[in-house]
């Protein structure tokens, strides 16, 4: 029987035929990739794209006048309020020079596809459930045809075990792939790998459906015969069963409910047994063993690219009371990222806790890269869990028992990952940014790179939004001064910046009597932001002053960062845009970042 088994699983014809399953599932990939060609093409015919975004470094540039261990200028007002301001001045410092716009030249823009085909668009990004819109469903739904043709077509799975074996094993690599940080499939398609983790769970969904299948098969044959002992004393099946084990162990971890609650534990066990199930799936199979090899390669690959990436640096955290976050500093690593790419920190120092300190987390940078004021990366981490909690003591403990500067530790930082893909923010007219809670970081880094990108005179933009919304008005005291100095250089660069604070919560007279005075061009206001009509505003303003300068507009970006309800709500204005006014500004393009692991 075991004889017998083996030879029929390894001569079974259906291997051809799971071959070109792959190829098709191949060349798929190749018609997304020549989809992205376009606008790939037009970003890297600028020689300064093909270096950003991948790695940092230190770039030799002007730097602050200040001393690390200087006490940072204080606005005044109340104790509580002028310590957060400080935290924020210490490495976002208004410039106290005016901006010129430089003799660069602005990158050429090519619409995308949504913009090109709004009807479509309007379509595929309806939301069916949080974080599954049609089109995500439409290539879920087809890559699970495709492998349920590959082990039905001509073929009883109870009776034909092999085939769902080798469907199984042929989309490891798949898996594999889908899930790594630096995604071979999201460079070719212009994607970060947090957009592509939703086909990495289906996909690897679809293996454990599979192997299971393979193996209920099997051993109903060997139960039924009564040689149920076949399992454990003949070793291809023991190794069988030692990779089905692991995948259904991959299964249940990897639960939603788990994975959020017990991440660690998730990630662990995720890592050993995934090595596990591909060791004995070579070993169960002789035929599984050029798919294990290229998995492990792309596991490999991602591995050393991952440390080529890692930098251990210096960084100094202070606490901003008021949003209720850690601002970390690295002030000597100040370029080679994208506004809108995040990392991952670890945070070596024992007050993290007995494991904290070997925890990444992700976060995005809060800061533009090669800043010409000598800004170094700048991350702003906001207290939502243990690990967060612990950080904000610990940068707590550092603002009395250390320099002014704040506490210093040594960090582990992995990226840069994710971020605008192929897509050119500079390239747009105007821009409308949306940030909910700690999204304000992802704001920071676009608005800073448009302005920064103006003053060069590389860039298009003309109009930018910033809307944030908040639960308590006492968020905006600590950004008042970064706020009021994107304005004016924003005024000197020629650029019309409007800043909207909406906060939720009812607050006393007392309290608003300190925000009474704001800068031009900051409004603090209540309720929850009108998406609708401050697209609309921004939308007429960028035609315009695009009008006035006699430039054709080449459209509006809508970046939007927060909480999945803020985004898919942007999305969903962007969306319902009427067609007229879509069409006058060049088409509006969308940019999602939500908070998720």
């Amino acid at each position: 029987m075991s004889s017998s088994s083996r030879r029929a699983e390894t001569s079974d014809p259906s291997a051809p035929l799971v071959l070109h399953v792959d190829i098709l599932l191949l060349s798929a990939l190749g018609v997304f990739t020549l989809f992205a060609l376009p606008r790939a093409a037009i970003r890297l015919t600028r020689l300064s794209e093909w270096s950003r975004g991948l790695l940092f470094y230190s770039s030799a540039g002007p730097r602050r006048d200040r001393s690390p261990d200087a006490d940072p200028p204080s606005d005044g007002g109340s104790r509580k309020s002028s310590v957060s301001v400080r935290a924020v001045n210490a490495s976002l410092k208004p410039e106290t020079t005016g901006t010129s716009c430089g003799s660069g030249t602005p990158p050429k823009h090519l619409r995308s596809w949504s913009a090109a085909f709004p009807g479509l668009s309007w379509l595929l990004g309806m939301q069916i459930r949080p974080g599954y819109s049609v089109g995500r469903l439409v290539l879920i739904y087809a890559y699970i045809g495709v492998i349920l043709y590959a082990g039905l077509f001509h073929s009883n799975p109870f009776t034909n075990p092999a085939r769902a074996g080798m469907v199984s094993v042929s989309q490891v690599p798949v898996v594999i792939v889908l899930g790594t940080k630096n995604n071979i499939v999201g460079t070719l398609v212009g994607q970060g790998y947090e957009r592509l983790n939703y086909l990495h769970r289906a996909v690897g969904r679809m293996v454990i459906l599979a192997i299971n299948v393979h193996a209920i098969s099997l051993l109903y044959d060997l139960v039924s015969a009564g040689r149920w002992s076949l399992v454990v004393t003949v070793p291809y099946l023991t190794w069988g069963l030692v990779a089905l084990v692991c995948m259904d162990v991959l299964f249940l971890f990897s639960l939603n409910t788990f994975r959020q609650m017990f991440y660690h534990v998730f990630y662990v066990t995720h890592v050993i047994a995934s090595i596990l199930m591909m060791a004995a799936a070579c070993m169960h199979s002789p035929e599984a063993q050029p798919y294990v090899l290229a998995a492990v390669g792309i596991y490999g690959l991602d591995r050393i690219l991952r440390m080529v990436k890692t930098r251990v640096a210096t960084a100094r955290l202070r606490v901003i009371p008021e949003l209720g976050m850690v601002h970390i500093e690295i002030p000597h690593i100040n370029a080679g990222w994208r506004a809108g790419q995040h990392l991952r920190l670890k945070v070596l120092s024992l007050g993290m806790g007995i494991w904290g300190w070997t925890e990444p987390h992700p976060f995005t940078i809060a800061s533009v890269s090669k800043s010409p004021r000598g800004d170094g990366l700048v991350l702003m981490c906001k207290k939502a869990g243990d690990w967060t909690t612990r950080l904000y003591s610990l940068a707590h403990k550092g603002m009395d028992g250390e320099s002014a500067s704040g506490k210093r530790v040594t960090v582990l930082i992995d990226g840069p990952y994710g971020g605008p893909g192929n897509t050119v923010l500079s390239s747009f007219s105007g821009a409308m940014i949306v940030a909910g809670g700690s999204g304000i970081t992802y704001a920071l880094s676009t608005v800073e790179e448009l302005l920064e990108t103006r003053a060069a005179g590389s860039s298009r933009a003309r109009m930018v939004e910033l809307v944030w919304s908040i639960q308590n008005h006492s968020a905006l005291f600590p950004m008042v001064p970064l706020f009021s100095s994107y304005i004016e250089r924003a005024r000197s660069a020629a650029v019309t910046l409007q800043i909207s604070v909406f906060y939720t919560r009812a607050q006393t007279e007392d309290l608003m009597q300190s925000l009474q005075i704001l800068p031009p061009g900051l409004d603090l206001l209540p309720g929850r932001p009108h998406f609708e009509r401050l697209l609309h505003d921004v939308v007429d303003r960028t035609t315009e002053l695009c009008a006035e300068s006699h430039e054709n507009p080449s459209g509006v970006l809508v970046g939007a960062c927060g909480p999945i309800s803020l985004t898919e709500h942007a999305g969903k204005v962007v969306r319902n845009l009427d067609r007229q006014t879509f069409k006058k500004v060049g088409g509006v393009e969308l940019q999602e970042e939500n908070f998720a692991w």
